[in-house]
């Protein structure tokens, strides 16, 4: 018995559909990368509400951290807009590089796929790069009255919330505010005198870390101040007394808190870098290594992974391996500035159901979570809130003119690659 070809398709059709279990879809969009899962949740209605779920929010974070985590780097360009590139972690190869809609020149590290973005002015936003959607941070009365701001954005794992803090500069002390994601309000938590070494926070495990200076006119520095952001409180860490003399710096290795000390060996005539690790209590400290490449000048360590420690300025990145003494650097692009690098994660938080969307047009007087219109093709960020003086008509999504837009999506396209360069033994 003979049949066409139309009546064979109908029928191929036919027994291709396969009735997937609503459970059994929910599982494997939780095990997908997250920028692949914001491609698919325009199939169906049931695949554009999981991403929505805050279980499904705490479950693909939790295989994201898994099985997806990048070294991120984000760099800010000339004409107001951020690149974030990304790298394997495992091979350093470079992975990809999207373009953020923020004009906010400073950044916190990275915290389960978020970052803050912040300017001179003490204007802020709570960024997710992958779900292209921002929060902009509600003004505080302290605002007004403190010389400049900065905020640092944290995850407080037993309710599942986010935090943001605020280190805010006034005339004589610094104040410390903190507001939570979801609610809006800013809240004073210290006002003190005492002066940070740097006002940089590193974040671990549900705390803020800051060093405390002797005094005024000492680089010195004795205690660690302590912020646990579940119970908002202070409190202080002593350091080593063997290293108390020496150059310090904070930073974070795969969820504990490390402690980088230079100084001048006078028997060797050079200068040696210890890395220290403090014990779960907070009480007793560790010697980890002592360093045999010369740890390099003028740059901050960002993070530990594994065997390589990472190292930046507004320039370069650099990252030391502990292992084989290899340094290996990859210089920013010209007209790009590094503002922030850490570990990353395509994730959907923050799971926050109380927000609402809102109109690019009522952004500015808007505090509410604003996700792109399903028509926007763009790889990033759409209306984070702020305006250009470009020379092209202004875009219905962003305010910034077309002439900027195109312009940075060809930049974007054609930035494809970072590669390392390899310097043996010495950092630069």
């Amino acid at each position: 018995m003979d049949c066409n070809s139309d009546d064979l398709d109908k029928q191929n059709e036919t027994e291709a559909q396969v009735d997937v279990p609503q459970d059994t879809q929910w599982i494997v969009l939780a095990f997908l990368p997250g920028r692949v899962v914001v491609k698919l949740r325009s199939v169906c209605k049931f695949w554009r509400d999981c991403i929505e779920e805050p279980s499904f929010v705490d479950c693909h974070l939790n295989n994201a951290c898994r099985l997806y985590q990048s070294i991120a780097c984000f760099t800010s360009l000339d004409d107001g807009l951020v690149h974030v590139y990304t790298f394997d972690p495992a091979t350093m190869n470079f992975r990809s590089v999207e373009l953020v809609f923020s004009n906010r020149f400073h950044m916190s590290g990275p915290c389960n796929g978020l970052v803050c973005a912040y300017d001179i002015n003490g204007d802020a936003e709570v960024l997710n790069p992958t779900t292209r959607k921002h929060l902009r941070l509600p003004d505080s009365i302290l605002k007004s009255r403190s010389l400049c701001s900065e905020y640092f954005v944290g995850f407080v794992h037993s309710t599942k919330e986010y935090k943001v803090v605020s280190v805010r500069h006034c005339v004589q002390f610094l104040a410390f505010e903190i507001c939570t994601i979801g609610k809006l309000s800013w809240r004073t938590i210290r006002e003190s005198a005492e002066l940070l070494k740097a006002t940089k926070a590193v974040t671990v495990n549900g705390s803020m870390y800051w060093l405390l200076l002797n005094e005024a006119s000492s680089g010195f520095s004795r205690e660690i101040l302590m912020l646990n952001l579940t119970e908002e409180t202070f409190t202080k860490i002593v350091i080593p007394d063997a290293v108390r003399k020496h150059d310090l710096e904070l930073f974070e290795g795969e969820g504990k808190l490390l402690l980088l000390s230079n100084h001048y060996d006078t028997s060797s005539g050079s200068i040696v870098s210890d890395i220290w690790m403090v014990a779960s209590t907070h009480q007793d400290w560790v010697h980890l290594h002592t360093v045999t490449p010369r740890m390099p000048v003028g740059m901050s360590p960002f993070f530990q992974l594994k065997t390589k420690i990472f190292f930046g300025n507004q320039n370069r990145l650099l990252c030391v391996d502990l292992q084989d003494c290899t340094v290996s650097y990859i210089n920013m692009r010209s007209g790009e500035t590094l503002i922030s690098c850490g570990m990353f994660v395509e994730s959907f938080a923050p799971a926050v159901t109380d927000l609402v969307s809102s109109t690019v047009s009522s952004y500015e007087n808007s505090s509410g979570i604003r996700e792109p219109s399903s028509a926007d093709p763009g790889p990033s960020f759409r209306g984070a809130g702020s305006s250009s003086k470009g020379r092209g008509k202004s875009s219905g999504f962003t305010g910034w003119s077309s002439d900027d837009l195109e312009l940075s999506f060809k930049r974007t396209k054609r930035t494809m690659e970072m590669v390392w360069k390899i310097s043996k033994h010495r950092a630069s």
